[in-house]
């Protein structure tokens, strides 16, 4: 498992032929079990009888894929300069606390060169490439609202000159003739989501797929991906609800994935993953791959949790940005051994908490256990932040907490996450700058390694993870804590950029500072 790796680059057709026909093999194994198990008996005693119960099937199936068209699009990405073939798509962001960097990539597909677009570029050389936006790959999305609003991943337009934006009635908005064809929305780089809008606000009719409750989905429902694979525009594969509450994955701050067995390749990304009513339990991201020559799907593919996609989707219609609430601690789960030293069953461990922040205000310190916010009951950081996900900046959040074997209670005012950027923050003093970007670092055989991120922070928003091994800061080699605060103090252009190595590979991490000092 530890050696798979999922690149975008287009399969020969003979692969791509094999991989079709594997998937329609376990489709096929997977309806022939289902109708077993619903009507064997029923239909062994008459064939007719169970002819017409596949045939009933079939059409809940083809009636679905058919409405899905209408309401899914596919998002062309055109670039100035278009990335080398084989390295577009290649932006996921690298690993995670609990995944190999090279475990998981999102991706989206190459469109097919045509050979005389590519000898006209040699004959025009080089500038003309660069002056025209050109296909760099392409993406899935899906129409939200009537007035033309939908639902994208992020990384399928990241980086874009211009966006087309096709529909399945054949009607095409490319921002590159006309400005107000394809707007930007708002994108959220912590859910790895983007809306667009077509139409400059003057459509009012298109059909749409409704968001279902992700909460319901149940593991083993039928799952329905659709999107444009390998620029195979309007493709449909069918497969299972594997599992849900997928996350730690690295891919993103707030992670809830569907996780599924249908068929999802390259091309697929900001897609719709449906349940057998037609409705959206999911957007699809990324997908695991196997190593050798097969490079396309291998029957796990993941889905943003239509939920969260929609808590995401209504901020950013509304108010141009996500505003999540949070509390200003850093946490951890609870082991077996901690469990028995503190004498608890469950909770999360509060190893941080951030100075002036909500919690730090309410009384809340580190060594508390929380076990509940609100009602819910809390067992892992992500159950955590996803609880407090559900109130509102400004709401009254009570946490109840384990200290020391006595249960208490604490109210905490919700506060606006933000970034230094958005608050002109003055920084005074050592502890002040770090706390300011959500860090806590310890020294470590002459290193400088980061302990801890802050939940909702500047360095969690640019994917800085416990265990980074910090080496430069603003292009100064740091050793200790105290070197990190000195480099810090030499910012240029209110932004700062950091040198690290995350087991074995290294990287640089830009993180914006504000107006502030």
């Amino acid at each position: 498992m530890r050696s798979i790796h999922l690149r975008s680059e287009k399969w020969q057709e003979s692969e791509l032929k094999m991989d079709t026909t594997l998937t329609g093999k376990r489709f096929v194994r997977a309806m022939v079990a289902a109708l077993f198990m619903t009507g064997a008996s029923y239909a062994a005693d008459s064939p007719d009888k169970g002819m017409e119960l596949a045939l009933k099937l079939e059409d809940v199936f083809t009636g679905v894929a058919a409405r899905a068209f209408q309401a899914v699009v596919v998002i062309t990405n055109k670039q100035t300069q278009v990335p080398m073939q084989g390295m577009q798509g290649m932006q996921g962001m690298q690993g995670g606390q609990g995944m190999t960097p090279e475990l998981f990539r999102r991706f989206f597909g190459q469109p097919r060169m045509d050979p005389r677009n590519h000898r006209e570029g040699r004959q025009h050389g080089h500038q003309d490439r660069k002056s025209k936006p050109r296909p760099a790959g392409k993406g899935s999305g899906v129409v939200i609202r009537a007035d033309g609003y939908i639902v994208t991943n992020l990384h399928v337009i990241d980086g874009a000159s211009a966006l087309e934006v096709k529909l399945e009635d054949g009607r095409v908005f490319d921002n590159a003739k006309d400005a107000d064809a394809v707007r930007i929305v708002g994108i959220d780089k912590s859910t790895d989501l983007a809306v667009l809008q077509i139409g400059g606000g003057k459509l009012a009719d298109l059909p749409v797929i409704q968001f279902a409750d992700s909460e319901k989905v149940r593991i083993g429902q039928w799952a329905i991906a659709v999107g444009a694979p390998f620029d195979l525009d309007y493709s449909v594969t069918f497969g299972h609800v594997s599992q849900k509450g997928r996350h730690d994955t690295g891919m993103t701050t707030f992670e809830n994935y569907i996780q599924t067995d249908a068929s999802i390749n390259p091309g697929n990304s900001g897609g719709p993953l449906l349940d057998i009513r037609g409705d959206m339990i999911g957007v699809n991201e990324f997908i695991l791959t196997g190593g050798g020559m097969s490079r396309g799907s291998v029957g796990i593919g993941f889905a943003i949790a239509s939920n969260l996609a929609k808590q995401v989707t209504d901020d950013l219609i509304e108010h141009g940005e996500v505003i999540r609430p949070f509390l200003g601690i850093s946490m951890e789960p609870l082991d077996d051994v901690k469990k028995r030293a503190f004498g608890v069953e469950y909770g999360v461990l509060v190893k941080e908490v951030v100075k002036g922040d909500p919690a730090d205000k309410a009384g809340v310190r580190h060594g508390d256990i929380i076990q509940k916010v609100g009602d819910k009951q809390v067992r892992t950081p992500h159950d955590l932040l996803f609880a407090i996900l559900d109130y509102k900046v400004g709401d009254k959040i009570k946490l109840t907490i384990d200290r020391r074997g006595e249960m208490i209670s604490k109210k905490i005012t919700a506060k606006k996450r933000g970034t230094p950027a958005g608050t002109g923050i003055e920084i005074k003093g050592q502890q002040d700058l770090l706390d300011a970007l959500g860090l806590v670092l310890e020294e470590v055989d002459g290193g400088v390694y980061i302990s801890a991120v802050v939940d909702a922070s500047p360095a969690a928003d640019a994917q800085l993870r416990r265990g980074d091994h910090l080496l430069e800061v603003n292009r100064i080699e740091v050793r200790t804590t105290r070197d990190v605060v000195k480099a810090l103090e030499r910012v240029k252009n209110n932004a700062a950029i950091f040198y690290v190595d995350r087991r074995g590979e290294k990287f640089f991490v830009g993180i914006p500072l504000g107006e502030g000092k």
